[in-house]
């Protein structure tokens, strides 16, 4: 959609919408070569979820305002995402070959994650993706009930050299944040500790992000792979159709452990900070290295039920994300206030 257009039909001009269909959570944001990239959940039959057999939708920009179609990114095709291709993000490997890690519901309709690497990293648009035989890299584990095992945050790489990345399950009915290790993107272990689990109470938790925050008062952002001292770091977590928390704390690279800054908030992501009011959900963050700055992507929902006589359904709505001077609060600035209106001028 073009951000200068008027409203339509309910339509809005600064919420990213496809031209029609159902869209839900942002997955994969990207800056790569020049141009943004921003996939989503996306189902190109109609204007409803359906039965969750949906693809990724994929566009793109040079100002995060204006934007252009190029095609699905990903469709179920193939035994291990027969029945959708659901969340996941994007990582930029080194030699700038991008990569995605993304949930496969699979012919049997088990959770699995899988991998896709875009068959010409050169093309700046992006347009082809390939999935190799090897998926699914990521099966469902043995100790996972309810077939909850999803949602791949954007890899980090840690100062071992080995890549990193978190996927939500649901551990003997408590809502954890698994971590797996990899060193080529294609074979992947998982740590014998989750970095993250909830109580009984909180059985599903779904697209998580952690992300690493510059002290207060920093002028720039940090690629998600930063680490050190003086970096804080951010556990998002959303609670089963409910709303986006956080926690913000100190992620060690080595024991893959997070410690909270306000551990009296407890385990429960309900009990965290809040990222907004309204029905906030499903965010994802990514580095915008034009910018030097973490934008937050994330799903505002509607709530008319209008979606079928409109032809489309749902909105996306960017943010950018600082800490507050008391390291434990995030500051979401609102595109429209920050940068938006200057994109547009």
């Amino acid at each position: 959609m073009n951000g200068l257009e008027h409203p339509r039909n309910g339509r809005t001009a600064y919420h990213f919408q496809p031209a029609k269909f159902w869209q839900n959570d942002p997955n994969g944001p990207l800056y790569h070569n020049g141009m943004y990239h921003f996939f989503y959940q996306y189902n190109p039959h109609g204007a409803t979820w359906g039965d969750g057999t949906l693809s990724w939708g994929h566009s793109v920009s040079g100002d995060l305002v204006n934007w252009a179609d190029v095609g699905n990114a990903l469709d179920p095709t193939s035994p291990f995402d027969a029945n959708g291709c659901w969340s996941g993000s994007a990582t930029v490997l080194p030699g700038g070959r991008p990569a995605i890690l993304y949930t496969g519901i699979d012919a049997n309709r088990v959770q699995v994650q899988n991998v896709a690497f875009a068959k010409n990293p050169a093309d700046p648009l992006l347009r082809e993706w390939e999935k190799p035989d090897c998926n699914p890299v990521m099966p469902m584990p043995a100790d996972v009930t309810g077939n909850n095992f999803r949602d791949p945050t954007e890899a980090w790489r840690g100062r071992d050299g080995l890549w990193r990345v978190g996927v939500v399950a649901e551990v003997g009915g408590v809502g954890s944040l698994l971590v797996y290790r990899s060193a080529d993107f294609l074979r992947w272990e998982r740590n014998a500790a989750p970095l993250h689990a909830s109580s009984r109470d909180v059985p599903v938790l779904e697209c998580p992000d952690l992300f690493p925050m510059a002290p207060p008062g920093a002028a720039e952002g940090l690629d998600v792979s930063a680490s050190g001292a003086g970096v804080l770091h951010v556990l998002k977590l959303t609670d089963f159709a409910k709303e986006d928390h956080y926690m913000v704390g100190r992620y060690d690279d080595e024991a893959d452990t997070f410690v909270p800054a306000e551990p009296e908030r407890g385990d429960d992501p309900g009990n965290w900070r809040r990222l907004d009011h309204g029905h906030l959900y499903a965010s994802k963050s990514f580095y915008d290295a034009r910018n030097k700055r973490r934008v937050l992507w994330a799903w505002v929902d509607e709530n008319d039920g209008g979606g079928v006589a409109r032809g489309w359904a749902e909105r996306r709505r960017p943010y950018v994300a600082r800490l507050r001077r008391t390291s434990r609060r995030m500051k979401p600035c609102r595109c429209r206030v920050c940068w938006c209106i200057a994109a547009c001028d």
